[in-house]
């Protein structure tokens, strides 16, 4: 995975097969997940103009409480209020753009065509890839990266600065020499846990702490090259 870099059109990065398939297919476990705390059917569509009410209500998961948290901590009237309001419409924007992130990346399935075909050509799929990010939805990739490793972040145990640190030496000490997108590519089929199951340790924890790691370093330098054009505009 190389960091993303602005062109004319937008942003550009270069990414393997596997590191594509693998975010885009933690994409959709979060956006099924979300789908499922806030009472959005599988079978409804979600997209621009598309407008939800519902009960809002509090979800389950904890994983989910960090993206839709708490508008109020210190008064619940107006916390449930704003859920009542809001939430629905909310969970929809993040399900909508967590899908076009995962449809980007793997439109189709394509990589898990490629993986699971045992007769396909390695070097046909595992060769790095450009992805291409145009400006105008730069922010909404971004965001779907943001929603990624909030919830890997939580089923990880990571709750400050100081927890994903130390999680990064981890992962980095873990992969030193060999290639992030390969790890992550270990036992990809039968991959330990998931986006939407219960906290991880050993092994699991370093396979979604290389998934978190990687997220980070493509949000990062995303964001980094909006900012960057940003200045230059105002400049």
């Amino acid at each position: 995975m190389t960091p993303f870099r602005s062109t004319p059109e937008g942003y550009a990065a270069r990414w393997e097969a596997v590191e594509r398939h693998v975010l885009a297919r933690v994409a959709r476990d979060v956006a099924e997940l979300v789908r499922a705390e806030s009472g959005i059917g599988p079978d409804v569509e979600v997209g621009d103009g598309v407008a939800f009410t519902g009960v809002g209500r509090v979800p389950h998961d904890p994983a989910v409480q960090r993206l839709l948290p708490d508008a109020h901590r210190d008064d619940p009237d107006v916390a449930a209020d704003f859920r009542h309001l809001t939430q629905t419409d909310l969970a929809a924007a993040k399900v909508a753009r967590l899908e076009a992130f995962a449809d980007a990346l793997d439109p189709d399935g394509a990589a898990d065509a490629a993986l699971d075909d045992d007769a396909a050509d390695e070097g046909s799929w595992a060769a790095g890839t450009q992805v291409f990010v145009p400006r105008e939805e730069a922010q909404a990739f971004a965001g779907a990266l943001t929603d990624v490793r909030l919830v890997l972040a939580e089923r990880l145990g990571l709750d400050d600065d100081e927890d994903v640190e130390r999680l990064h030496d981890e992962v980095i000490a873990g992969v030193a020499g060999d290639d992030l997108g390969d790890d992550l590519g270990d036992d990809l089929d039968d991959r330990p846990g998931g986006a939407d199951g219960e906290g991880v340790v050993g092994e699991e924890r370093r396979y979604w702490g290389g998934v978190f790691v990687a997220a980070g370093f493509a949000q990062e330098s995303l964001v980094d090259e909006m900012l960057a054009d940003l200045r230059a505009q105002r400049g």
